[in-house]
């Protein structure tokens, strides 16, 4: 359902194009899945069997050209690794990552949440009302932000959508797609967990039916502990 564009002349970077649909308006029988809280996992599996448990989801028509996974693309990180410098637009302001790592307004120690999304992409509707009550969980505590990478979506057509939706996560332009090329993926609701030092400490999905990943992955690092599962297979 997404597609990537051709390489950026003289950077060898991927850009992130999110969606092959355009960004007219979303039919009707697509919502939200909402549940009461924020979920959490009680799973101990590790790294491999994740992989493999989610080896035989399908995957949307059309997907991004990127790596599945961080650190799968020569021009990614892998977890573990410092994540660059790359830019954002929130309500008209731009802010470089570190930036937003150092607004205590958003982030108390700069531990963020970055969940790849855009207005027109369906697979972002599962997701976002989690997203959203993340967000709102760990408002002040923990940057947790929607990352819109995609070609085409345009401040107010965000916002227009955002206020229709009742959403109140903030809401991330990076429409060149450097983020998504950082973290070497192309699928939207792929989500990110940078701790206070700038380490990537998990890149995949925001979670399934049985696991929370992103939300164990963020209770792991702001306790000091290791992230049990680090990745999980990029499910757009």
């Amino acid at each position: 359902m997404r597609s990537i564009v051709a390489a950026a002349a003289g950077l060898g970077l991927l850009s992130f194009t999110a969606c092959s649909e355009t960004p007219p308006e979303l039919p009707e029988t697509q919502e939200s899945r909402v549940v009461d809280s924020v979920p959490t996992s009680s799973s101990s599996e590790s790294l491999e069997s994740t992989e493999s448990d989610h080896g035989s989801h399908g995957q949307h028509d059309g997907a991004h050209g990127h790596a599945e996974e961080a650190g799968g693309d020569s021009g990614s990180i892998a977890v573990g690794d410092k994540v660059p410098e790359f830019e954002v637009t929130i309500d008209g302001k731009t802010f470089k990552l570190s930036e937003l790592q150092k607004n205590s307004a958003l982030t108390e120690n700069g531990t963020l949440v970055l969940t790849f999304w855009c207005s027109f992409c369906h697979s972002c509707r599962h997701v976002e009302k989690d997203l959203d009550k993340l967000a709102k969980q760990y408002h002040g505590q923990v940057g947790v932000i929607a990352l819109d990478a995609s070609a085409g979506e345009t401040a107010e057509a965000v916002a227009e959508f955002a206020a229709k939706h009742g959403l109140t996560v903030p809401i991330a332009l990076n429409a060149s797609g450097t983020a998504a090329d950082i973290f070497g993926t192309g699928r939207t609701t792929t989500t990110i967990v940078i701790d206070s030092q700038g380490v990537l400490r998990y890149c995949g999905q925001f979670g399934d039916k049985r696991h929370a990943y992103a939300a164990d992955a963020l209770e792991a690092v702001l306790a000091g502990e290791e992230v049990r599962v680090k990745k999980t297979r990029h499910k757009g």
